[in-house]
């Protein structure tokens, strides 16, 4: 008769994080640009531009920040509101948060943020070679809506365009 075999230890995986997003402030602006220069396809705007999205005679923007749980921001997204249309312009998260759910907080955020102003669409281009972007945007209910080609440069690539009815 043969012994029992041990058994493995259980084996608990983390918690998934819990996620929650809020109004950026001017204050968050370091955050920002320490997470935008953290990601390569993150669209790298200068701090002026951010400062300018929280001007008093700033165009119409929703810009929000993704928390974890730690008061710290993971993650934002900001987006231009013009004539019942949104536009995603920058999006970031966390590289150690990246397929973990973050993403698709801040998007479906920014869907009900965008409804919630009367936008009755979002806008947005991608690399195309950026596959993990383009396919949480087909998550979240983005179509596949064309091509600009050579829109991008350092590398050149062509954007996808994407779109989603609210």
């Amino acid at each position: 008769m043969r012994a029992p075999e041990e058994s493995s230890p259980n084996k608990t995986l983390p918690a998934a994080p819990v996620f929650s997003t809020r109004p950026a402030t001017q204050a968050d602006i370091p955050a920002v640009l320490s997470l935008e220069r953290a990601l390569a396809s993150a669209a790298h705007w200068p701090e002026s531009s951010y400062k300018e999205v929280f001007a008093p005679d700033a165009s119409s923007r929703i810009a929000l920040i993704l928390e974890d749980g730690t008061q710290l921001p993971c993650g934002f997204v900001i987006a231009r509101l013009t004539s019942g249309e949104c536009e995603l312009e920058n999006v970031a998260v966390a590289p150690s948060l990246q397929r973990r759910g973050a993403g698709t907080k801040l998007i479906q955020s920014l869907i009900a943020a965008a409804r919630e102003r009367g936008a009755h669409s979002i806008h947005l281009e991608v690399r195309d070679s950026n596959n993990a972007a383009r396919a949480l945007y087909e998550k979240c209910g983005f179509a596949n809506t064309g091509r600009r080609p050579r829109y991008y440069s350092n590398p050149g690539e062509d954007a996808v365009l994407y779109s989603i009815q609210l």
